[in-house]
């Protein structure tokens, strides 16, 4: 299930690695420098002209070792401190957008457009999703199960166990809506607020046993499309094999199922489930609501610039076409 987003998780991972060799010989190089030019001037003021490259060589080795040490200690997420700085930073993005969103003026209507716009190519446009509490602000395209799709943002994934050629297309609002989106390890992009700590499989898979997680349990979501907006409620999330289609089978209540990869054991999927609340019209929903699919003033998170460039179609992008 889902090779794509098995295969594209591994490059990100690599993508990542390089990136930070990359930033620790920028440390080392320019600890280098900042120390030979502080022992010129200190050398000049005292009437003395021979430096030591060996001593800036050796306060270079020191200061990156301890980079090394503190960049290793983030990305593996040692006692929490990754999900706790992206707890902060969360809370501060989402208090500077509501100020903001509260201030502009933008019409139900233009926002509605913004949501069904094609912006690519390629691709059929389906709508938006927003989880307000992850700051997750993502559009929906067709194509779950290609690279092209996923790298776009979020698509609708519609290959069950009873549908294996994924022949019919889901609707918002009724039965089973799968819908599936990268997880780049980062607590940000794609749908890797989902994931509870970051780079840790706790508690998704503990001792080689599959589990499950109520983080985000009575969390909204809000699916948007050209009908309206629909409130679903996350109900739980449980942990299982990327071969276990059965996930997406029909249901007769209307559900939302969220796929993506948990990292590190990207052999496994994180499966987050919501139940249906309320379906709005857009002229019926309630104003905090539209606002939250408002592009002018909030950003989207489907591009990790490093690895995945693209335009966003956020206000940290085109601003939903606005931005010429």
């Amino acid at each position: 299930m889902f090779p794509f987003i098995y295969s594209i998780t591994l490059v990100n991972e690599t993508s990542q690695n390089s990136r930070q060799l990359i930033l620790v010989g920028i440390i080392f190089l320019s600890t280098i420098i900042l120390f030979t030019i502080g022992q010129l001037i200190i050398k000049y003021k005292r009437k003395k002209y021979h430096i030591s490259i060996l001593n800036s060589i050796i306060s270079a080795c020191i200061i990156t070792f301890f980079s090394i040490a503190g960049l290793y200690a983030y990305q593996i997420n040692i006692f929490g401190v990754k999900d706790i700085s992206r707890k902060y930073l969360q809370k501060y993005e989402r208090q500077k957008i509501d100020k903001q969103s509260t201030n502009d003026k933008t019409t139900y209507d233009a926002i509605q457009k913004m949501v069904m716009r094609d912006a690519s190519k390629g691709l059929e446009k389906q709508g938006f999703v927003a989880i307000p509490s992850q700051n997750i602000l993502l559009p929906i395209y067709n194509d779950a199960y290609s690279e092209k799709g996923l790298n776009a943002g979020a698509n609708y994934a519609n290959r069950s166990a009873v549908d294996p050629e994924g022949s019919k297309v889901p609707i918002m609002g009724q039965g089973n809506y799968g819908l599936a989106a990268h997880n780049f390890n980062d607590g940000h992009t794609g749908f890797s607020a989902l994931q509870q700590s970051t780079n840790h499989d706790s508690p998704y898979l503990v001792n080689g046993q599959l589990k499950g997680s109520s983080w985000l349990n009575g969390k909204t979501i809000l699916m948007a499309n050209n009908k309206g907006i629909y409130r679903y409620v996350i109900t739980g999330q449980t942990a299982v094999s990327s071969s276990q289609v059965s996930v997406l089978n029909p249901t007769r209540q209307p559900e939302l199922t969220i796929i993506s990869c948990l990292f590190p054991s990207t052999d496994f999927r994180i499966i987050t489930r919501a139940k249906l609340r309320t379906t709005y019209t857009w002229r019926q929903a309630p104003s905090k609501y539209v606002s939250e699919f408002n592009l002018k003033v909030r950003n989207t998170n489907a591009h990790v610039d490093w690895w995945n460039p693209g335009v966003e179609e956020g206000a940290n992008g085109d601003q939903g076409g606005l931005k010429k």
